[in-house]
């Protein structure tokens, strides 16, 4: 599967209805599809059915925010809730193509925090950063 990467300093996260902003300096994000886009079965006689997979808009997001800062507060009280919170949003990247400016735009739909999250470091400055991964039912990119 194919890695989509996003530069932090150009994209804008929005997770039911909260502005995701406490990057680490020059880290990007990571969307992952989980499944292939279609399916093929072969017969024996030389035969091929191709269908479209009804899982191939789901999508793996990883993203880390600073330690302590709002951003991982309110992340980690997702995971802390008494239930399990469904996740919503958007990811906009800002971006230059033939000299034109444009935002590449992807919904999230249908998702939850999946895996506890980890604390790593950033290359740059060695701040302490948490990171996250959400899945979500539907990742649809836009331009």
């Amino acid at each position: 599967m194919s890695v989509i990467t996003l530069q932090a300093d150009a994209t804008t996260l929005i997770l039911n209805d909260q502005s995701i902003t406490s990057f680490g300096e020059g880290d990007y994000l990571t969307l992952t599809p989980v499944n292939a886009a279609s399916a093929h079965v072969n017969s024996a006689g030389g035969g091929v059915t191709i269908s479209e997979r009804f899982d191939k808009d789901v999508h793996d997001l990883v993203v880390r925010v600073q330690k302590y800062s709002p951003d991982d507060v309110f992340l980690q009280g997702l995971l802390n809730g008494e239930s399990v919170t469904v996740l919503i949003g958007s990811l906009k990247e800002s971006y230059v193509a033939d000299g034109s400016a444009g935002v590449e735009s992807w919904t999230l739909e249908a998702g939850s925090i999946t895996t506890q999250p980890t604390q790593t470091k950033s290359n740059t400055d060695g701040n302490a950063l948490m990171e996250y991964t959400a899945r979500f039912r539907t990742a649809k990119r836009s331009l």
